[in-house]
């Protein structure tokens, strides 16, 4: 009996009803020329479309990457616990079923993880966004300021000053499973956003890391369903305050902290309160069930002095100052009445 290839690598697919996106998601990651060190494990959440028949062809032509796991719908959280616990591979990383690989990059990297030995890499991601007037837009993310295929200390890199957005994020960042284990990564179930939580929580019990230069992931925008589509931004804002709030707790919950560190788990909370902004301004009216953990978000941000720049702006100061729901409620009226024909032609 022959015995299974070491697993330098595993990747994880949500799936709930992606039969229109999941063919092209997974032919990019087992093709002929991927080896066997590979590992997927496609989640069907529950699908009521084709999504599991998909999943089964692809099994059926590589066995040797593709593992199956079919459960009631949970959302995007639980597939990834699902598929932590499951998972073989030295690294493990998400991919969301609408999202694709290079594949020639791919096979590049699993050769490449053969000599890699860091709590963390980073590779390069594309953005591929198809616009309103059906457009194609194809972005690069390079990084700013680094040494690709360096080793860094992580306690002595400070995040924000080797970035221009958003390039350490969920397509980006891929951890050592025995990391995410160590630190009881567990998503938080049933709400989105929770890719905050696998960027933010292990970064502080890694060492070192390394940029890869290799655009692997590309990153499709242009799903009206999308967690960071307008609608759903709007219709999530107790999503991100309890994903932002599960952050703060960890902060809350440490004794002392590497000045560097911190500053780079600020950095992801940060990245979080864009969300949260976006959401809270399109807002008609906060209720007084729904303000305290929207309070406690605002309330953690003034005790450590995160500067986040849609928040510094004059219309939310008052309500930051005062902290009242009367308050919070009178901005978000007066942002609405300035942005009222933003705010028609987006249907709000």
């Amino acid at each position: 009996m022959s015995q299974e290839p070491y697993k330098l690598l595993t990747l994880v697919i949500p799936t709930y009803n992606m039969e229109k996106y999941l063919t092209k998601c997974l032919e990019s990651v087992t093709a002929p020329c991927i080896p066997p060190t590979l590992e997927v494990i496609v989640v069907n959440d529950g699908s009521k479309d084709r999504s599991l028949d998909i999943m089964k062809a692809f099994q059926q032509k590589r066995p040797d990457i593709i593992r199956i796991i079919d459960k009631e719908n949970g959302h995007y959280g639980s597939c990834i616990n699902a598929g932590l616990q499951m998972a073989k591979g030295k690294y493990f990383r998400p991919l969301d079923a609408d999202d694709w690989m290079d594949t020639e990059v791919l096979s590049k990297l699993l050769n490449v993880l053969k000599n890699c030995d860091t709590d963390l890499f980073i590779t390069l991601r594309t953005e591929y966004k198809i616009d309103k007037n059906n457009r194609h837009i194809v972005t690069h993310f390079p990084f700013r300021n680094v040494e690709y295929n360096k080793i860094y200390d992580i306690s002595s890199f400070n995040i924000s000053e080797h970035t221009y957005g958003d390039e350490f994020n969920m397509h980006s960042m891929t951890y050592k499973t025995e990391i995410l284990r160590q630190v009881n990564l567990r998503h938080i179930e049933g709400i989105c956003y929770t890719d905050f939580q696998y960027c933010f929580l292990p970064i502080d019990h890694i060492k070192d890391f390394i940029i890869f230069d290799l655009y692997l992931y590309y990153y499709f925008i242009g799903r009206e369903e999308q967690s960071t589509s307008v609608q759903s931004i709007k219709g999530n804002l107790s999503h991100i305050c309890k994903v932002i709030n599960s952050m703060i707790h960890h902060l809350d919950s440490q004794i002392h902290q590497n000045p560097t560190i911190l500053a780079n788990q600020i950095h992801f909370i940060d990245k979080a309160l864009n969300i949260y902004v976006i959401s809270l301004r399109w807002q008609r009216k906060i209720t007084e069930q729904n303000y305290p953990e929207i309070f406690n978000v605002i309330d953690a941000v003034d005790r450590y002095h995160i500067q986040n720049r849609i928040l510094n702006k004059p219309y939310f100061r008052l309500w930051r100052k005062l902290k009242t729901r009367k308050v919070l409620n009178l901005t978000l009226t007066l942002y609405r009445w300035a942005h009222i024909r933003k705010f028609r032609k987006m249907g709000m």
